[in-house]
This record gives structure tokens, sequence and C-alpha cells, in this order.
């Protein structure tokens, strides 16, 4: 038993969504993936992904996850964005 019904997302309370965009090094695009899709986020927690983003400490692999920099496994991140799912 659960005081959450099944397949609702949490914490969220009607509010626009948004999709983290990340722009590679070498120019490729992604939207950052997390558990094998696209990972959705409420617009405060997009902006301060945003502005707090380190990309020293993440490279984004071709399925659009982030990992700690791997040569060879992850290419180096440019810039993160927020975009309206």
């Amino acid at each position: 038993m659960s005081i959450f019904r099944r397949h609702e997302r949490i914490g969220t309370r009607g509010g626009r969504l948004y999709r983290i965009r990340i722009t590679a090094e070498d120019g490729q695009v992604f939207h950052w993936h997390k558990r094998g899709q696209v990972h959705l986020v409420e617009e405060d927690v997009a902006d301060t992904f945003v502005a707090h983003f380190d990309r020293r400490l993440f490279g984004v692999r071709q399925d659009g996850s982030l990992t700690p920099p791997a040569p060879g496994e992850t290419l180096p991140i440019v810039r993160v964005e927020k975009e309206p799912a």
C-alpha cells in the first residue's frame, strides 16, 4: 500500500515540464536521458540544473545519459539549456 498513485509523477504541481538539451563539443545535440528515457523536470529544477551545471564533472554518452567523463565513451559538454517539453 502506498500514498502515491501508481505511475504518477511525484512532485508535479501541474507546472510546465522541461527537457535538458545538451550540446557536445563536436556539435551533436542530445536530450538528457535517465533510466532509458528523456528526463523531464519542473522549471525550477531545470533553472537550477542549468545555472549550476559543471561541465567538467560530466560527459554525455551517445544515448543522452550523463556520466563522469570517460575518454572514448563520453563526449565533452559545451552547454546545457532548458527546453519546454
